[in-house]
């Protein structure tokens, strides 16, 4: 690709991102050296190195970030899902639910993500549901109640 392709790009360019890494192309096409445009962009060297090989192998789509691949879930959904059945039936709270996982599973997921995903995702209800005290009369409220 000719160099003032490269600058009309430049000027074009409305992502930050790719409009820095044209210019770094452009300063490597100048015959400045990878540590120099390096110190005048303030990045690492090998970073320059990685801009210049993605331009060579792939031309100005190589500079555009990548988004990368959605990370796989350490627990699926369905077994997300299976969890919170269980929970319920066994009427666990969620310090139990997560004990019972990191039993299971060791070390893959957070009690954040086991909030997320049981109280977020699936609704699940906060409260552990106990068992009605027989002791307790019916109208404990009225009997209790200070005027």
């Amino acid at each position: 690709m000719p160099k003032e392709e490269i600058e009309r790009l430049y000027k074009k360019e409305k992502v930050p991102r790719v409009k820095e890494r044209l210019q770094a192309i452009l300063l490597l096409l100048d015959g400045k050296t990878a540590i120099e445009v390096a110190s005048i962009l303030r990045r690492n060297e090998r970073t320059i190195r990685r801009w210049a090989k993605a331009w060579n192998e792939k031309g100005y789509e190589g500079l555009k970030p990548w988004k990368g691949q959605k990370k796989k879930p350490r627990i699926s959904e369905e077994e997300w899902r299976e969890i919170g059945r269980m929970a319920v039936d066994k009427k666990m709270t969620l310090k139990e639910i997560y004990v019972y996982i990191r039993d299971k599973y060791g070390d893959l997921v957070s009690y954040k993500t086991t909030w997320y995903w049981l109280r977020k995702k699936f609704k699940l209800r906060y409260g552990k549901p106990y068992v009605r005290d027989e002791r307790r009369p019916e109208n404990a409220e009225g009997i209790f109640k200070k005027d």
